[in-house]
């Protein structure tokens, strides 16, 4: 009785770590603002654990479109610490770590 009550917490337990896995990796993939770098780009940090596309990058904002999520165009000062953004990345623009992005466009969330 004991053994088959141990197995079955077990089995329970991989299933629950199975499906908290599969929500980590399916949730979509935003980022924080952790800090500012002059007027030309921020340091952004995913909010996934698992498979980030970056966990932390310098996102350049030169001559990118910032809006709101109305879609209505903001400008770059409007940005602070703290906020979330969606960001849409072109290739790496520079080699180092963190890596530096350059992006299309970038989505400030409410």
């Amino acid at each position: 009785m004991k053994k088959y009550s141990f197995i079955s917490i077990l089995v329970l337990l991989m299933v629950i770590g199975l499906i908290l896995i599969f929500i980590e990796l399916n949730k979509d993939e935003t980022f924080t603002v952790v800090q500012k770098e002059a007027e030309i780009g921020v340091l952004i940090e995913s909010n996934k654990l698992l498979n980030p596309s970056y966990k932390r990058a310098t996102l350049g904002l030169k001559d990118v479109l910032i809006v709101n999520a109305s879609g209505n165009e903001i400008d770059i000062s409007k940005l602070e610490v703290g906020d979330e953004i969606k960001a849409e990345f072109r290739a790496i623009a520079g080699l180092s770590d963190p890596p530096v992005l350059s992006a299309t466009r970038v989505v400030l969330l409410d």
